[in-house]
Formats: C-alpha cells, structure tokens, sequence
C-alpha cells in the first residue's frame, strides 16, 4: 500500500541459512507401491508405442528441439 509519508524504522532482514524452518519436520514416507493393473497398463502403452509416465516422449521432443520459425522453398527460406 503506498502513503504520501517516507517510510521510516528498520527493515526486517532474511533470516540466516539454515534457519528458514523453526518446526522440524519428519521424513516423508516412502511411496506405496503401484497396484499390478498400472504395471500392466505401461505395459500394454509402452508395446504400442505410446508415451508412458517417467519415459522420454519421443514426439515432444522432436516437437520441443525444431526451428521456432519454418524454412524451406515455401516459406522463403
């Protein structure tokens, strides 16, 4: 919100490195297992060709690594 008068008084600074949390917090839990229909299903995903989570999408990256602009005879380039 700003005022019409100056700001006066301290700043308040960033804490030190280190002591960012003052409440400790527990580990997390190690993730439970997928159930086996999920294996079966990347499976079956994987055999037809189709991206599957924690794979490198092979599209995406052919998508994401062309030119921004197009070349070529048609478009001047």
């Amino acid at each position: 919100m700003e005022t019409s008068t100056p700001r006066v008084g301290r700043r308040r600074r960033a804490p030190a490195a280190g002591y960012e949390e003052s409440v400790r917090q527990a580990p997390a839990p190690a993730p439970a297992p997928d159930p086996p229909i999920y294996g079966e299903l990347l499976t079956r995903w994987e055999e037809a060709g189709r991206t599957v989570p924690g794979q490198r999408d092979p599209e995406w990256f052919r998508i994401a690594s062309s030119p921004i602009w197009p070349s070529g005879p048609l478009f001047g380039g």
